[in-house]
């Protein structure tokens, strides 16, 4: 009974091979059969418990029928544990992404935050510009004085501390400092000139002077950039990428 199903049992799959425990020809025509049953090739190579074989051989024992019942039984467990390690690594995948996209979110709010702050600091830079500008355009230029040597050595000894030395002009043609309100200008002819902070010596040093303040606050406005989408907007899609 058992030699007469052998083949078909043999070529379903490889548990049938041990139905023919009794059959010498059988055996002699796999000597090299092991245990594990892992020499039918890729595919029909399984891995089993030992409980997992046990079973199977108890069905064996009771037929081919039992045996193929029983081995659709295992891949179709098998077939259920393989589907739930899909799910689970596309779980993970899909928690990885989530969480990356939140930390995105997360940096644009930043950057947002940051590109506000910096709209604050050159507005505020601005606004102080616009003021000297405009205080500027509207003063009257009053040319600079020359010193004395008595004065020359007077304000050089009050500024000694701060290691101001004008007799290292180097390559350039003037040599200033400010000092309480006043603008020091040494040159290199040795002569010595006072002027007002803030207000210019002569008319054209005053048009120089708007021209700079004009190309000062240009390039400070160009720092200020205005991002596309609010503040609220980003929170608001980080908090929904949150809620998933």
């Amino acid at each position: 009974m058992v030699s007469a199903v052998s083949s078909q049992a043999a070529t379903l799959n490889p548990l049938a091979y041990m139905a023919q425990a009794d059959d010498d020809t059988t055996k002699q025509a796999t000597p090299d059969a092991t245990a594990n049953y892992s020499d039918r090739g890729p595919a029909t190579q399984v891995s089993l418990s030992q409980e997992a074989i046990d079973s199977l051989k108890a069905a064996v024992e009771q037929g081919p029928d039992a045996a193929r019942q029983a081995l659709d039984a295992w891949s179709q467990a098998s077939s259920e544990r393989f589907a739930a390690s899909i799910k689970l690594m596309q779980a993970t995948s899909d928690a990885n992404s989530k969480k990356f996209a939140i930390d995105q979110a997360n940096y644009e709010i930043e950057r947002y935050d940051w590109q506000q702050e910096t709209n604050e600091h050159f507005a505020e830079s601005i606004k102080m510009l616009q003021e000297k500008a405009v205080k500027w355009a509207n003063t009257t230029p009053v040319p600079a004085v020359q010193l004395t040597e008595a004065q020359i050595a007077d304000i050089l000894k009050k500024v000694a501390s701060r290691g101001i030395d004008p007799s290292k002009i180097g390559g350039a043609d003037n040599y200033s400092f400010g000092y309480e309100g006043k603008i020091y200008t040494f040159k290199k002819d040795g002569t010595a000139w006072v002027n007002d902070s803030g207000v210019p010596i002569s008319e054209d040093q005053k048009q120089l002077g708007i021209k700079g303040f004009a190309q000062t606050i240009q390039q400070a406005s160009s720092k200020i950039h205005y991002p596309s989408v609010s503040r609220e907007d980003l929170v608001a899609q980080r908090d929904a990428l949150m809620a998933q």
